[in-house]
């Protein structure tokens, strides 16, 4: 059972710990491995709210927009996936603009997920593609960016709920969630 307030309290946590990861400067191969896994967890509780229907419509379907590289026409497999800058051109990033809802299938189904640090050590967010994007593009998912979406996550509430019956199972479903 998905009780979207346990949920939401749980991503309240994500994101003090994904805070106090802005002002990290040592990242061991296990630090970043762990900022990795609690941001992929981050967005794979988002999913199960969006799935179970417990956001709204309007934040599961709200866009965002990412700079995206795109694939130089080379395979991404288990040996270039490591060398992104060799599949990907990353000179040349376009604005490009994906739903909650797509992007959580990013980390979900992610087969890039390389951690960006800043100048100075600071992390400054993620490389990211999907097993099916792989061959199209590579996103860009700021630190701040991320931050940002789980806190809209967390303060959707859900005003009004419609439902209806299908027509073809009977089932009750949600058709509308505002």
């Amino acid at each position: 059972m998905i009780d979207s307030v346990i949920w939401k309290e749980k991503l309240e946590q994500d994101v003090r710990a994904l805070r106090k990861r802005l002002s990290q400067r040592r990242w061991t191969e296990r630090s970043v491995v762990l900022f990795e896994r609690e941001l992929t967890l981050s967005f794979f509780s988002i999913r199960a709210l969006i799935e179970a229907g417990k956001l709204t419509d309007r934040t599961s379907h709200k866009e965002y927009e990412f700079i995206a590289y795109p694939n130089i026409g080379k395979v991404v497999d288990e040996i270039s996936k490591y060398d992104i800058d060799k599949v990907f051109d990353l000179d040349s990033g376009i604005g490009s603009k994906l739903t909650l809802k797509l992007l959580t299938h990013q980390f979900i189904h992610a087969y890039i997920i390389f951690t960006e640090f800043s100048k100075e050590g600071n992390v400054a967010g993620v490389l990211l593609c999907s097993d099916w994007e792989k061959k199209n593009s590579l996103i860009k998912l700021p630190i701040d960016l991320a931050i940002e979406i789980i806190e809209d996550v967390i303060a959707d509430e859900i005003k009004e709920m419609y439902m209806a019956r299908s027509e073809k199972t009977g089932e009750l479903r949600k058709v509308k969630i505002v």
